[in-house]
């Protein structure tokens, strides 16, 4: 029971550690960059007309001054956020999935997916007499894994594994089929490709950020 606390506190400091990591990155170069294009885009107006301007027309100004760089500094503002979540989310997953699978796959995912395909083989016959095919199958196994009483970051692995395995390939149909055992295989699979951790597509973003700042100072509109 220490060893899994021990264990489960780790995969928590990882996960929050690299979301923090990525977060206070992606958030120092989006201030930066904004503000800096901000400056940039304001050199193009007249101070005078800007002296008692509030803040929605002095962006209209900047807008009709330089149009093309307004909307770069606009895709910048509004999407960097959510691109950087979205990212710092897919990286910590794919870290988290290598890392169980590497260290304690027989002991964490195993029995767990055992419990829960032993009920997707009990209910299989109904399953499929009422007409649901695989898709309702795996949205079953979620449900079923949602219920279990287990760690959190374990259940976050394994629900990836089921909404990535592909099942159409499965006759269900066949009286002979161990299902359990086709689909354990192909979750654990699935989990196997999972592709190792990497922050390239974070550091291109970063990179992007500064480029687009670039653009917005050299062009003339």
């Amino acid at each position: 029971m220490k060893e899994k606390i021990i264990y489960f506190t780790k995969l928590a400091s990882m996960s929050i550690f690299s979301f923090i990591k990525i977060t206070l990155i992606g958030l120092i170069s989006t201030v930066s960059v904004c503000i800096l294009d901000f400056i940039v885009l304001s050199k193009n107006i007249d101070p005078g007309q800007s002296a008692h301007v509030s803040a929605i027309p002095y962006l209209l100004m900047i807008f009709f001054s330089k149009p093309i760089g307004s909307i770069l500094f606009y895709l910048t503002l509004i999407a960097s956020p959510f691109l950087f979540f979205t990212l710092g989310n897919k990286y910590i997953l794919s870290k988290l999935v290598n890392k169980v699978l590497k260290d304690k796959s027989e002991n964490y995912i195993y029995p767990i997916l055992d419990r829960i395909l032993v009920k997707a083989k009990d209910e299989k016959d109904n399953l499929l007499k009422n007409g649901e095919n695989y898709k309702i199958i795996k949205e079953k196994l979620i449900h079923q894994l949602q219920n279990e009483n287990e760690n959190k970051w374990i259940k976050k692995v394994i629900e990836y594994g089921l909404k990535k395995v592909k099942l159409d390939d499965v006759d269900f149909k066949n009286e002979n089929l161990s299902i359990v055992e086709i689909l354990k295989s192909k979750i654990i699979q699935t989990l196997e490709n999972v592709s190792k951790p990497s922050r390239k597509n974070i550091w291109f973003l970063l990179i992007l950020q500064w480029i687009i700042l670039l653009l917005i100072w050299l062009l003339p509109y």
